[in-house]
């Protein structure tokens, strides 16, 4: 492509096509201000790009994380793309139809078009007409894959506040990707999945919390109840606490919401005070992904997305009756309409599930380490899975009080061991951690006991 032929696809884009391919690279335009996040460094500002057009032309400014640099609309897909002139030039035909059929208006000339032509307008489509598929090159492809990669420059993964997890899997919770928290009942998947959830929403990323099994409330006090270090059991049951505590915890309870991470999560219970959109129930895998993408524009950043759990959340699945098609290829199927909901909005997405009866420690059994096909034999979640982790008794505690069928006092903490059966970043790998099941807490092992 030449000089010419690259001024030519500028003077043919307006303000509206130029919001139309800023949203076609991926970023939340506000169209009204002339506004967007930035396509380039994957900036979570909505104020991050200004556009405006001068002299004819459509110019943007990346105020925040690109320094001030900007440009045109070819230099916009360029840096976006990290791709050549030409390939920036096809990827604007091919995927914005840019340029369009038609010539900009001179302004000087009291709106005739530059050359006295009257502007060619597109046939629209036929109501119904399916789209012709965009052609497919290897090189504009490799160019958007390097492009893609690029971005993770600027990205950081979301951290669990638990150093041994964030280690485990290679920083924390990365976006696209899909993580399962597996354990038996009553291991503490929810209270360490509340935990991860609060520690993202600590760090500034929004949080969709979709809970098929718990009470709105109770996912809320259990949250609270974790920074004020007060047995949630007893926040579920407020007739019994007394009257400064009361206070207490509805002072904390504000704080948690108004300024604090509260402010950066969305619980919903299906069957709540929710209501989704025609074709879209609540909790439906519909919803999810988008409601996921909502989060994502709202706050100019995809959120973490926590479903729990999966069997629960098979039953609201718009992909297949679990009841014809069995539980197992229903689980399967759900997992991987999971698996689209994070491509789709970007999002991590942790699924707590549960490990079938046969692969949970019983009584007087021999301790052991949990393998995938403990998690497999749970629906098959492992295999549309970049990682896998089992909430696991520690060992020396298991032989110490379950081996020998004694009783542990519940109010007691624990040590676990959070076991990757699977994991695309690190591979497999053990953390060790102190639950708190009372408050529903936990907490890094000392590095001592890590290590022993």
């Amino acid at each position: 492509m030449d000089r010419f032929n690259a001024e030519r696809i500028k003077k043919t884009v307006s303000l509206e096509d130029f919001a139309e391919v800023l949203e076609a690279l991926g970023a939340a335009v506000d169209r009204n201000a002339r506004r967007s996040t930035c396509p380039v460094h994957k900036g979570t500002g909505r104020d991050a790009v200004h556009y405006e057009e001068r002299d004819g032309l459509v110019h943007y400014r990346c105020v925040t994380g690109c320094g001030g640099q900007g440009g045109d609309v070819v230099t916009l897909v360029q840096r976006s793309l990290g791709v050549t002139l030409p390939l920036a030039a096809t990827w604007l035909k091919d995927t914005c139809g840019i340029p369009k059929e038609r010539r900009r208006k001179d302004r000087r000339s009291g709106g005739s078009s530059v050359s006295g032509e009257v502007p060619a307008v597109s046939e629209p489509a036929p109501a119904g007409a399916a789209a012709s598929p965009l052609p497919r090159t290897p090189g504009l492809e490799w160019d958007r894959g390097l492009a893609e990669w690029r971005s993770g420059f600027e990205r950081r993964p979301v951290s669990t506040g638990l150093r041994a997890i964030d280690e485990l899997l290679g920083g924390g919770l990365r976006e696209r990707r899909v993580y399962v928290l597996a354990g038996a009942p009553g291991s503490g998947r929810t209270s360490l999945a509340l935990r991860l959830a609060h520690a993202a929403a600590t760090a500034g990323c929004p949080v969709l919390y979709v809970s098929y099994e718990c009470e709105d409330v109770e996912i809320r006090a259990r949250l609270v109840a974790g920074v004020v270090k007060t047995p949630y059991g007893q926040m579920l049951a407020p007739e019994g606490l007394l009257q400064v505590e009361r206070e207490q915890v509805t002072s904390a309870w504000k704080r948690y919401a108004e300024g604090g991470p509260g402010a950066r999560m969305l619980i919903t219970v299906p069957g709540g005070h929710d209501i989704g959109e025609p074709g879209q129930p609540v909790g439906s895998m519909a919803w999810l992904r988008a409601e996921a993408e909502r989060r994502a524009r709202d706050f100019g950043r995809p959120p973490l997305v926590v479903v729990d759990d999966l069997k629960a959340a098979v039953a609201f699945s718009d992909e297949v009756d679990p009841f014809s098609s069995g539980p197992d290829f229903a689980a399967a199927r759900t997992s991987l309409a999971i698996r689209l909901v994070a491509r789709g909005a970007g999002s991590p997405v942790l699924v707590v599930a549960s490990l079938a009866p046969a692969s949970i420690l019983g009584p007087h059994d021999p301790w052991r380490l949990p393998e995938l096909p403990d998690v497999e034999s749970s629906g098959g979640l492992g295999g549309n899975a970049d990682a896998v982790l089992v909430l696991w008794p520690d060992g020396e505690d298991w032989e110490t009080f379950e081996g020998k069928g004694l009783a542990r006092d519940a109010s007691s903490r624990r040590p676990v061991v959070a076991r990757a059966v699977k994991g695309r970043q690190n591979g497999p790998g053990l953390a060790r951690l102190v639950w708190y099941p009372v408050v529903g807490t936990f907490e890094d092992a000392p590095r001592a006991a890590a290590r022993a």
